[in-house]
């Protein structure tokens, strides 16, 4: 698997990060995002699902930041679905957990949906 996958889906995006997040990766994955987006429909709606990410350093924090304000330029929302350990303790260190909207069931955020 890739460090970065995604499906579109009925009226939204699901991005799986998985591994580490770092500069090393960021970038690549940032500049997919954004075509991604470019090519979505008005007001997006992607989840973001870290529930195999080890490690999330400062670029990969920047690169959600990113994501969250370009979606809400848009009139979009973000969701981090199932972060793992390691990023609720990144995010939350760095006191941004609160920050994002987090889901830890997909039924109940797919029961929001008509």
């Amino acid at each position: 698997m890739r460090n970065m996958e995604y499906e579109i889906r009925e009226g939204w995006l699901k991005i799986l990060l998985s591994g580490d997040v770092t500069s090393e990766l960021t970038r690549q994955i940032k500049n997919e995002i954004e075509t991604l987006l470019d090519n979505s429909s008005p007001r997006p709606i992607v989840v973001c699902d870290m529930a195999r990410v080890r490690f999330l350093d400062s670029s990969g924090i920047g690169m959600l930041v990113f994501l969250h304000n370009k979606l809400r330029q848009k009139v979009g929302r973000l969701y981090l679905y199932q972060p793992s350990v390691a990023v609720r303790k990144t995010l939350d260190l760095v006191q941004l957990l609160s920050f994002f909207e987090l889901i830890d069931d997909e039924m109940e955020f797919l029961g929001q949906f008509p």
